[in-house]
């Protein structure tokens, strides 16, 4: 009940002959349109169809549905790869002698799939025993897309279009329509998939770096278990922590934990979702969170993205065909993390146009040849980011709608405002002034050793822009405007602004790692020592974390509000109801995650509508009715613990039991009422 939806094995089958379909295309793509090592193709390939395959999926959806969408992609793909390798080329041999060439070639590599398959398998089992934080979000969400609610409508307001970066969930949503998954299998096993895909192409990205296997798996496994060192406060003296304490204001689930600073470091972490060992509180973070503990938020898809663009072009001048690759991929970015598109967008931009400047002040002209496939990408990317649907679309199209005064109909859509003074935002310990000495001393423990090396991440990535590396260069200006950007201002839900600061502290740890092995080689014992301390320290609340998560292995969940009844009910009844059939559910994401409808109840994510509470609170039949809904989907205990009135209103002969899992108070019922009036 954890993973597949469906016994039927041609379904599975049928999938994976559309995955070899998708992956063969990227690795063709990949041989044909940029400068790869033989020993980065295979994986590199996979990981560009992989991208591929969602942002055309995702942009074809709306035409073809999900099922079409999803072959029509993994074909396009494949046909685009054989078609560069076809492609008559001067000097070159012919296509099928090319494939033999590369095949031999890269195909030596396959201990790195095999690598990636298992770290898979292993990050699914972890990801299965610990359903944290936005279980709630996602599940119907993946739900919901599988259904056909691509781009994605609110799933808890079918009137609301979604501001939400959702391209891993094109995935998952894959998994649940055409294998056969469960939407918490698919989910678990998506994100599973990116944090591996992560490790994996950061150790390829490290290895041409170092070339050394040594440096490429300390560096891929900082890559993924670098962060924050809350823990460190530890070490304080009890007076000096106390005096900290009193000066930070605990928030969130830091709040849960306890009632100041000083108490929650030596205490277990509230939560819900969590294993058989709770998880420390000093280890966890609220600004920096490794790579590896993405586990409720919206994955690892985005580090996974931007290692694979400095394998494809960090360093290589983009040919025609990369450039409508790289733009393909950008766009993926774009609505899997709008924030960091956006000033990647803005950085590579701004890198370019410095290029151009100074060869105009230098007399000399301008490389157009290089420049113009990186603007070909960007325009790509801009325009795909406004139409394919995300935040950026819905934003957009709110704009508009309020530049020609119609109200916008948008969920998850906030304002900014100015902030002043100067702060940085933790998830745990709230907002952490710049000027108040105090705070100021928890946000660098909070963020740790990664933030000294922002001058070394700086300084390459102006060495890449004098040698036109411009996606390095790019990659530089967005980490230094993503710790400046949450700095002053502040947004309607503040916490999100804390991907600014972890984003930028991840791309000074992946910028900063050649000038940080070549300190290393160079120096003296001392400065040795002292680079191991901070390696240490870095990666060390990971490695606490990642601990944590392994002794749950054995202890599988499906979510923290979904239990096997529910899994039972989903098996028979996802997508089967009536399209358009809303389900009213005292707990509203678990009918929208178990039957694939999407049903009115909210304003926004945590904001229920006024007039679905009064119906939570009276739920006559009835009225639920002509409210809109035709289902309701509950346990027997909450339809025993109604008032009489309303328990003899359920056993009117207008509602009827659809279906009923388990006995006693867990049992879980659905009920028809659409011939209550």
């Amino acid at each position: 009940m954890l993973w597949l939806r469906s016994s039927n094995p041609l379904d599975l089958s049928l999938y994976l002959l559309l995955m070899c379909a998708w992956a063969a295309g990227g690795w063709l793509i990949a041989g044909a349109a940029f400068k790869l090592r033989s020993g980065e193709r295979l994986v590199a390939g996979l990981a560009l169809g992989w991208v591929l395959w969602i942002t055309l999926a995702n942009l074809l959806a709306p035409l073809l549905g999900l099922p079409g969408a999803s072959w029509g992609a993994a074909l396009l793909l494949l046909a685009a790869g054989l078609g560069l390798l076809f492609w008559p080329r001067p000097g070159s041999p012919g296509g099928l002698r090319r494939l033999g060439q590369l095949a031999h070639e890269d195909f030596s590599s396959w201990p790195q799939l095999a690598a990636l398959l298992v770290l898979t398998a292993f990050f699914a089992q972890l990801e299965r025993s610990q359903p944290l934080f936005d279980d709630y979000l996602h599940l119907p969400l993946v739900s919901t897309m599988a259904a056909g609610n691509i781009p994605p409508h609110f799933y808890l307001n079918p009137s609301l279009d979604f501001a939400y970066h959702y391209a891993l969930q094109v995935w998952a949503a894959s998994l649940v329509r055409l294998a056969g998954f469960f939407p918490w299998g698919a989910w678990h096993l998506s994100k599973a998939f990116a944090i591996a895909l992560t490790l994996s192409l950061g150790w390829l990205w490290a290895r041409r770096l170092t070339n050394k296997v040594v440096g490429a798996a300390l560096g891929s496994f900082l890559f993924v278990f670098g962060g924050g060192t809350r823990y460190l406060l530890l070490l304080l003296p009890g007076s000096i922590l106390n005096r900290l304490s009193a000066h930070v204001q605990l928030i969130n689930t830091g709040l849960d934990t306890a009632p100041n600073l000083a108490a929650a470091l030596i205490r277990p972490w509230v939560i819900d979702g969590g294993g058989p060992i709770p998880f420390p509180f000093a280890y966890h973070n609220g600004v920096f969170t490794p790579v590896m503990f993405i586990l409720g938020s919206t994955g690892a898809l985005p580090f996974a993205t931007i290692l694979l663009l400095l394998l494809l072009c960090g360093r290589s001048r983009l040919s025609w065909t990369g450039a409508i690759a790289s733009g393909l991929v950008l766009a993926n970015l774009a609505f899997s993390a709008e924030h960091l598109f956006a000033l990647l967008w803005a950085g590579v931009a701004l890198a370019l146009a410095i290029y151009v400047l100074r060869r105009r002040l230098s007399r000399a002209r301008p490389g157009w040849a290089e420049i113009l496939p990186w603007l070909a990408a960007l325009a790509l990317s801009a325009l795909l980011s406004l139409v394919q649907g995300g935040f950026i679309t819905v934003a957009a199209q709110s704009l508009l709608a309020s530049l020609e005064g119609v109200a916008a109909h948008s969920g998850n859509l906030y304002g900014f405002a100015l902030r002043w003074p100067p702060a940085l935002y933790s998830a745990h310990l709230g907002i952490l002034s710049l000027v108040d000495p105090y705070q100021l001393v928890v946000l660098l423990f909070e963020i740790g050793p990664a933030l000294l090396l922002a001058p070394l991440a700086t300084y390459f990535a102006w060495r890449s822009l004098k040698r036109g590396a411009w996606l390095t260069a790019g990659l530089g200006v967005a980490a230094l405007l993503s710790i400046l950007f949450p700095m002053f201002v502040a947004y309607g839900v503040d916490r999100s602004t804390t991907r600014f600061p972890g984003t930028a502290l991840w791309l000074w740890l992946v910028l900063a790692l050649p000038l940080v092995l070549r300190i290393y080689r160079k120096g003296n014992r001392l400065a040795q020592a002292g680079l191991a301390a901070g390696y240490g320290a870095v990666v060390f609340a990971g490695v606490v974390l990642f601990a944590v998560q392994v002794v749950a292995i054995p202890a599988p969940q499906i979510s923290t509000y979904l239990d096997r009844e529910d899994a039972v009910m989903s098996a028979q009844y996802w997508n089967r109801l009536p399209a358009g059939a809303q389900v009213f559910d005292p707990v509203p994401s678990r009918a929208v995650a178990v039957f694939g409808r999407i049903s009115t109840a909210n304003q926004s994510i945590y904001v229920p509508l006024e007039a679905w509470q009064k119906l939570a609170a009276d739920p006559d039949p009835a009225a639920l009715q002509r409210y809109g809904f035709s289902y309701v989907y509950t346990s027997q205990g909450w339809l025993d613990g109604l008032s009489p009135e309303l328990r003899e209103a359920f056993r009117q002969g207008c509602v009827s039991v659809v279906q009923q899992v388990g006995s006693g108070a867990e049992a879980r019922v659905l009920l028809d009422i659409r011939n209550c009036r």
